[in-house]
């Protein structure tokens, strides 16, 4: 089968900005600001660059970002055997975030459809709103039932004990929420900005 001209540019281009992306995530993990209420937890800047991706691109560049980001992280920032549990997991909460925002957009389009005009604090209220919901409601399951009762004691040969991972729980939904709040604004806001400067038809910027 022969490939055109056409596709090996638009093929070269999604590398290069995979590229980009994932590289912009992997150097922002420099900065870390530890959490009071999550033992050797941190929040971060470095999940924007692939918000910010799925916004102007879509799912497919997104993923592949964060699946470079991941690599990066084992690399450059390896945790020793809990970093190859802990590290994967953004993969998920990134999906949890996605499918947030593609909602919110489907909800967002029909009350446009419906209602005419939707102001843009509006929509960012909605995406931020919808990402937090899904990330806040099914991450913190992930955290207490996969990750630190099962992955966690497998990677580290022990158990880590009930008591301990149950006092967690409060910790893993104010983390998960915590951080969308930021990371989703923060992401449109700079897509916007970068969609506005080089003219891109972003995926998931609606203009209404």
């Amino acid at each position: 089968m022969l490939i055109s001209e056409n596709d090996l540019l638009m093929n070269a281009r999604s590398i290069s900005l995979i590229a980009i992306f994932a590289a912009l995530a992997v150097v922002l993990n420099v900065i870390r600001i530890p959490v009071f209420y999550w033992p050797s937890w941190f929040y971060t800047i470095c999940d924007i660059p692939v918000m910010v991706a799925f916004f102007l691109y879509g799912f497919r560049i997104a993923i592949q970002v964060e699946v470079l980001h991941i690599a990066g992280q084992e690399i450059f920032f390896p945790e020793g055997p809990g970093g190859i549990v802990v590290y994967p997991m953004g993969l998920i909460f990134h999906l949890f975030m996605f499918f947030g925002i593609y909602l919110a957009n489907k909800f967002i389009m029909r009350k446009v459809a419906s209602r005419g005009q939707f102001g843009e604090k509006k929509r960012v209220i909605y995406l931020t709103g919808f990402a937090t919901a899904f990330r806040g409601a099914l991450m913190p399951i992930i955290d207490y039932g996969v990750v630190y009762n099962i992955l966690l004691p497998l990677v580290l040969g022990v158990a880590i004990p009930q008591t301990y991972i149950s006092a967690l729980v409060p910790g893993f939904i104010l983390f998960n929420v915590t951080s969308t709040l930021y990371l989703v604004p923060i992401a449109y806001f700079i897509a916007r900005k970068t969609s506005n400067y080089l003219k891109i038809n972003a995926k998931y910027l609606i203009d209404v």
